[in-house]
């Protein structure tokens, strides 16, 4: 537990926050075997593909969670999320499954997959643990479909296949009759879901 002297310092916090690009990016960091291990086995499911901002970005929100009582966790995330741009954004949704109890930042993750900014897509739905884990049935249905639609490879969605349901074969099918009827390009993809729903 934090001693009560480590108050919660919020505009420190959001400073350090937005300047870790500056600060960070240009930094190179060197990840041997063992490391790669420790950090998968905390949720970093790709840990090289984390850039040193990100992962200052990381070690800052998960010591303001240390500070702060439970009751302002879900917000402290919701307002990082909101005040960042694209970049801040992306390292707060990578550090989702990072953060103790990570099923409370479901509202923050959600609206994530809804964005039509494909790097911040890209950072909750690709090498990250959190969706797979914690999004219900229809949210993750609608992420995998996205990722088709954005022409993500579903090589990066970690653990879709686990997640398939008749739902996600039916809105698959009909995703698949629409591009063909449109005579537009049937995402590959489409081919490894099919084998997957089979396998049911």
């Amino acid at each position: 537990m934090p001693r009560p002297s480590q108050a919660f310092r919020r505009l420190e916090y959001f400073g350090a926050y937005a300047a870790a690009s500056r600060r960070f990016r240009r930094l190179e960091w060197y990840l041997d075997e063992s490391d790669r291990e420790t950090l998968q086995r905390v949720g970093l499911i790709d840990p090289a593909s984390w850039s040193p901002d990100e992962l200052a970005r990381a070690a800052l929100l998960l010591a303001a969670i240390e500070t702060l009582p439970a009751k302002e966790h879900s917000h402290l995330v919701e307002e990082t999320f909101r005040k960042g741009d694209n970049l801040e954004r992306c390292a707060l949704l990578k550090s989702l499954a990072l953060l103790p109890e990570p099923q409370r930042f479901l509202k923050t993750a959600t609206e994530a997959s809804r964005t039509q900014v494909q790097e911040v897509f890209e950072a909750i739905a690709c090498e990250n643990a959190y969706p797979a884990a914690h999004f219900p049935e229809p949210t993750f249905n609608q992420l995998v479909l996205k990722a088709l639609f954005l022409e993500v490879p579903l090589a990066r969605v970690h653990g879709w296949r686990p997640r398939c349901n008749p739902e996600l074969g039916r809105m698959v099918s009909d995703y698949e009759a629409e591009r063909v009827t449109a005579r537009r390009r049937v995402p590959a993809d489409i081919a490894d879901i099919r084998r997957a729903m089979a396998a049911l």
